[in-house]
């Protein structure tokens, strides 16, 4: 049984439907005017999945499916919790506010990986980590920048 396609799926009709709910719980009404975004972060993840990706160093790394549905994602899942709360502060608190996801996030997703190679579920090589991390914070960094593009020509 392969548990990728399961993932792929799973996870983003997990997230579009609890996270609404958590925010919308906790008083955070405007969230809904800014779904197209976690929606956008949902699909994209499930695109990823089967985006094909660049040998590097002659190892498949599955670089562009860390950068789409690790970077850009959490880039995307990050912006719509930000409009959703309404959370505004110094650039470079919020720059270090997406690191912080994007790692945890990739550190989860690595030590899931770990633990279904383990336990039988996927046979995958485990000596890309370096370039997953890589390709998601790049992911996350072009969503930031695209972030910091858009204030600019709004204020224009």
């Amino acid at each position: 049984m392969q548990i990728f396609p399961i993932i792929s799926v799973a996870v983003p009709i997990v997230l579009a439907i609890c996270v609404p709910l958590v925010l919308q719980k906790y008083g955070h009404k405007n969230e809904r005017k800014h779904r197209w975004l976690l929606y956008g972060a949902c699909v994209l993840f499930f695109i990823s999945w089967y985006l094909p990706s660049p040998l590097i160093d002659g190892q498949d790394t599955s670089f562009t499916t860390h950068f789409v549905g690790g970077g850009v994602f959490t880039g995307l899942l990050w912006l719509y919790l930000k409009l959703a709360i309404k959370w505004r502060d110094h650039w470079l608190i919020e720059v270090f506010s997406l690191f912080a996801l994007v790692s945890a996030l990739g550190c989860i997703n690595e030590l899931a990986e770990l633990v279904m190679v383990k336990i039988g579920l996927a046979r995958i090589t485990l000596t890309d980590t370096s370039w997953d991390i890589a390709a998601n914070s790049l992911g996350a960094l072009a969503v930031y920048i695209a972030y910091l593009g858009a204030k600019v020509l709004r204020k224009k």
